[in-house]
């Protein structure tokens, strides 16, 4: 794997997005098909993940633009939302989660991180 253009302190968060990123694509090519199998062990993933990362950018909050903290909390919020209460069998459903987690991992590995990396030790 070629190596990640990040402060060492955020290249395990950008490991873990492209995981998630992975799987977007797979649910975003078959939005009909039940991807539970798959999705509940990821929810615990994603549980775990978007603690470590709320518990890691809370000393920079107010380094970097407040935007930046509202977006990344409105999409933890939303997704703990969709996560607590899974429509499977949903094709609406999973493109909304599919859309959604993509566009957060994108939005942290493009603008969040670049924002916070020259804060951190």
């Amino acid at each position: 794997m070629k190596p990640l253009k990040r402060h060492p302190a955020l290249i395990e968060l950008s490991r873990e997005h492209h995981h998630s990123l992975a799987l977007c694509v797979r649910l975003l090519r078959a939005p009909s098909e039940n991807h539970q199998a798959e999705l509940v062990p990821h929810f615990a993933e994603l549980a775990v993940h978007f603690q470590s990362e709320e518990a890691q950018f809370a000393p920079y909050w107010h380094l970097v633009a407040a935007d930046l903290r509202g977006r990344f909390e409105a999409d933890h919020a939303k997704l703990r939302a969709m996560m607590a209460a899974p429509e499977f069998e949903n094709a609406a459903w999973n493109t909304d989660f599919a859309t959604t987690l993509r566009d957060h991992a994108r939005f942290e590995e493009r603008e969040l991180f670049p924002a916070v990396e020259p804060f951190l030790d």
